[in-house]
């Protein structure tokens, strides 16, 4: 009977302990906090908060958030340990919740702004926090701000992920939390001014060549009494075939017996005439000949004497607008084929581009500095060094033309309007060749008869000019093109006149302009 009593007596102690608590929570349930604070906690960084009464008991929604330490009655120890929100509960000495704090661990917003203030005085760049991302807002001066600022902003992302690795937070390894990632950098910036450029490109080029020939040939042939027939040749022999008495001719004919050799079917003088033959003389533009025939001797004299001067003028001037940190591409050319041979399997074409080609990236920088990265290039064809390619499959030779290039690929800086040479040439090339027959070459005034000798002076001098500007696009009225001016011809005009063009009328060009041609600016205002 009294264990029984007692089991009662401990059922009814336990029943009464929890309905005491659960009237505890429930009065602290709906208990109102006294005020609503937002603490803002920079990352891995700590603050001490000073409370208006004493607390005796706390409590953190996310202890992977940050950490709080009771330091004293009023002071309160806030680590920031992960980015991210939560709260904080605080009670005081009769149980009573007193306050309700929110925390938000950032990222540290204020060294990052220092830091930028540091790099770009003069810029003004508002820094937020967004979750595990950092914010960047304003308006700024050039690309290369926006590019100094996010790269900034990307170094203090990257200090997080470093951090997190480390010993120092060891707690982060048994966190509970599975949200660990590294955000990003979400850029609002807006550069201000104008950004788009367009570049001006000159390429200036001279060409001159010099040349001087001259080359003697001649050949002599003297036939003495007897067989033998002795003579003297400048320009080169060969050995042609014989064909001797008593041989049919492929053509049918026969040669009787006791006739002399005979050479491609004519029979000259004698047999030793028959076994030697002089290359023909050419002369391939200007030069004298001359030639003596009588019974017993045979001359002929070719000179071949020249001298040709050249000039050539190349000039191009390519203009290309883009925006600032966008490459820009233009070709006023063409594309020649080139077969390429597969085989047994025929073959096939490739295209290769030539003419006036441009690529640039402009980047606007501050103070109205422009950064260019520039290629250029003029290429044309030439005939000479051509190349023959067959194929094994195809009985047809194709000829591929040459290139004669001049490029190049730089990076400069200039201000807006400025110019700079980027590239120059000067270019002598001299040759100078003799063939003589020795001894007899060295003799004056007939020494000539003996000589072949040339003289090939080649100069060259090359300029490439550049110069890039801020532009702003022009209203249609105030754009001038190059066929404002043209006026088709009438029947009179090209029948009778033999013109091309009409008469242009005073509002031929927008806005009754009077300027045009090819020395107006086009599409674009400079400012």
């Amino acid at each position: 009977m009294t264990r029984f009593f007692g089991m009662k007596l401990a059922y009814v102690v336990t029943i009464g302990m929890f309905l005491a608590i659960a009237g505890k929570v429930e009065a602290e349930t709906s208990a109102e906090p006294l005020t609503q604070e937002v603490l803002a906690v920079p990352l891995f960084k700590s603050r001490v908060v000073k409370l208006d009464a004493p607390v005796t008991r706390v409590s953190v929604g996310n202890p992977d958030v940050a950490d709080i330490l009771i330091l004293r009655a009023t002071q309160l120890y806030v680590l920031g340990k992960d980015l991210g929100t939560t709260n904080v509960l605080l009670w005081d000495a009769n149980d009573r919740l007193m306050d309700t704090v929110s925390v938000e661990v950032t990222h540290d917003l204020e060294s990052l702004k220092l830091k930028l203030r540091q790099l770009m005085p003069s810029e003004t760049i508002e820094v937020y926090s967004v979750q595990r991302s950092i914010a960047l807002r304003g308006q700024v001066s050039s690309a290369m701000a926006v590019d100094t600022a996010t790269k900034a902003a990307e170094g203090y992302l990257a200090q997080v992920q470093t951090a997190r690795k480390g010993a120092q937070f060891e707690q982060d390894s048994q966190s509970r939390r599975e949200d660990k990632t590294v955000g990003e950098v979400i850029n609002l910036l807006q550069v201000s001014g104008a950004q788009q450029v367009m570049l001006e490109v000159k390429v200036a080029e001279i060409q001159r060549s010099e040349l001087r020939r001259l080359d003697a040939q001649f050949n002599a042939f003297n036939r003495e009494a007897g067989n033998w027939v002795w003579g003297g040749v400048n320009g080169g022999a060969s050995f042609p075939d014989v064909v001797f008495p008593g041989v049919t001719l492929p053509d049918g004919t026969q040669i009787p017996a006791g006739r002399r050799p005979v050479f491609n079917g004519i029979a000259p003088w004698g047999p030793a005439i028959d076994e030697f033959a002089p290359n023909p003389m050419t002369i391939q533009n200007q030069g004298i000949f001359a030639s003596l025939l009588t019974n017993d001797f045979l001359f002929n004299l070719a000179i071949d004497a020249a001298k040709d001067k050249g000039l050539a003028k190349i000039l191009a001037e390519p203009t290309l607008t883009t925006l600032t940190g966008q490459e820009a591409r233009f070709l006023s050319g063409g594309e020649f084929p080139i077969p390429v041979p597969q085989g047994q399997n025929g073959t096939t074409i490739e295209f290769k581009e030539f003419g006036v080609g441009l690529a640039f990236l402009p980047v606007v920088l501050g103070g109205g500095v422009i950064n260019v990265k520039l290629n250029i290039s003029v290429s044309e064809l030439v005939s000479s060094n051509a190349v023959a390619v067959s194929s094994l499959g195809s009985s047809s030779t194709f000829l591929i033309p040459s290139l004669t290039k001049r490029s190049a690929d730089v990076v400069v800086e200039l201000k807006d309007g400025q110019t700079i040479g980027i590239a120059g040439l000067i270019s002598d090339n001299l040759r100078e060749s003799v063939q003589k027959f020795p001894g007899l070459g060295d003799l004056p005034i007939l020494g000539a008869l003996f000589r072949s000798q040339d003289f090939i002076n080649q100069e060259s001098e090359l300029v490439i000019l550049v110069t890039p500007r801020l532009a702003k696009p022009l209203a249609p009225g105030d754009i001038h093109l190059p066929t404002d001016k043209f006026v088709e011809p009438s029947d009179s005009d090209f029948y009778l006149m033999g013109k091309m063009e009409g008469h242009a009328e005073a509002s031929a060009t927008p806005n009754g302009a009077t300027t045009g041609g090819t020395d107006a600016d086009y599409g674009h205002r400079i400012e």
